[in-house]
């Protein structure tokens, strides 16, 4: 259903809700373009509540519906309307659920994922496995664009920052610091919750000099903390969930920053958001060897070793490779990461290709 105005209407939707990082990426990545732009957050209050909520915003004409995520509660409002538009994920979803839940939710939404593509005008993925694995279902057009960075948001900070960093945390100043940062939601399917690979590296250490810092919240933070052991827990740092414009200021405690992924039909596809993050603050990256790791981090990280981050393989052999680490390897990190941020990640880079994607879908109304 598209309007008749001469200014094409666009419609962004974030299904992940008020406060979603995906709001953040569907606004910056609709800024300047020059056409007649709504942003708007879904109601997430609940499943009902969401539904409701995107059938209204569809009664609207719109020459374009931009969706930021795939959830249910925005994709099937959809595809039971007439309007022409296109998705981006950062997740397969059939994936996400056959490994999360179980085999049966896996086929369900996978075949919801199938129809969402298949009916939309394109697709954009936040890798490009995923842009691929979307032309196999059915997309009829894909690009690529990642989870990008505000490059002044996550500054290259300087050593006397870093060390004033430390010294908040109650970090000593010359410990090597691993950190993670995100949500630190407990799986009871995989055993697992971002950070639990670190305390348990820590554990197994031979060297004294290291320090683990975890930031973010949720209900595998307190499973985390008595995990720890008495004698460690110095060494072992939990923020807790910080307001956004400290988030940089934590990174620049850390000199390595962990993403862990599962090497399966979920984590293959992904590249986390904290990736750019990262790179931007130079730390240099200790990534599972999915393709993102060898695409996106190569010189600037290190690839973990081949396990599921919750195994006892994963964690020795963590420890193992933490402790033979030389500082000088370490220091030879940031600028390299740096410059990843800047070719790959920086968010005018990323906007210029979302934008030439769309004026090729209008052309074609």
């Amino acid at each position: 259903m598209a309007t008749t105005s001469a200014t094409p209407r666009i419609l962004a939707v974030n299904a992940g809700g008020v406060g979603n990082l995906h709001g953040l990426r569907a606004r910056r990545l609709t800024e300047d373009l020059p056409y007649a732009v709504t942003v708007v957050d879904l109601d997430r209050t609940s499943r009902k509540a969401g539904f409701a909520h995107m059938q209204k915003l569809l009664q609207e004409p719109w020459d374009l519906v931009y969706l930021e995520s795939t959830g249910i509660s925005g994709g099937l409002p959809l595809l039971r309307s007439k309007h022409r538009y296109i998705v981006s994920s950062g997740d397969p979803v059939a994936g996400f659920f056959r490994v999360t839940e179980g085999p049966l939710q896996g086929m369900l939404f996978g075949a919801y994922e199938k129809q969402l593509y298949r009916r939309s005008a394109g697709f954009v993925g936040w890798t490009p496995y995923l842009a691929g694995r979307a032309l196999e279902l059915g997309a009829p057009r894909a690009v690529t664009v990642e989870g990008a960075v505000a490059l002044d948001k996550f500054p290259l900070a300087s050593p006397d920052e870093r060390r004033a960093a430390r010294e908040k945390l109650g970090i000593p100043a010359d410990h090597l610091v691993c950190g993670v940062v995100g949500s630190i939601r407990w799986s009871e399917r995989q055993s697992y919750c971002y950070g639990l690979e670190l305390i348990e590296t820590l554990k197994r250490l031979k060297r004294l000099d290291v320090t683990m810092l975890i930031v973010g919240d949720g209900n595998g933070k307190a499973k985390l903390e008595e995990r720890v052991p008495e004698a460690l827990k110095s060494r072992a740092v939990f923020t807790g969930r910080l307001p956004e414009d400290q988030v940089a200021q934590a990174m620049s405690a850390m000199d390595i920053g962990f993403i862990t992924q599962t090497l399966d039909a979920l984590g293959s596809y992904r590249l986390t958001t904290k990736l750019p993050e990262y790179l931007a603050c130079g730390l240099g990256v200790a990534m599972s060897p999915i393709p993102g790791y060898f695409d996106y981090v190569g010189e600037a990280g290190w690839a973990l070793p081949p396990y599921h981050p919750a195994s006892e393989d994963f964690h020795t052999r963590c420890a193992a490779w933490l402790d033979a680490l030389s500082k000088e390897e370490v220091a030879a990190k940031p600028l390299l990461a740096r410059q990843q941020a800047e070719q790959r990640f920086d968010y005018t880079i990323q906007r210029r290709r979302f934008h030439r994607f769309i004026e090729h879908l209008l052309q074609e109304r």
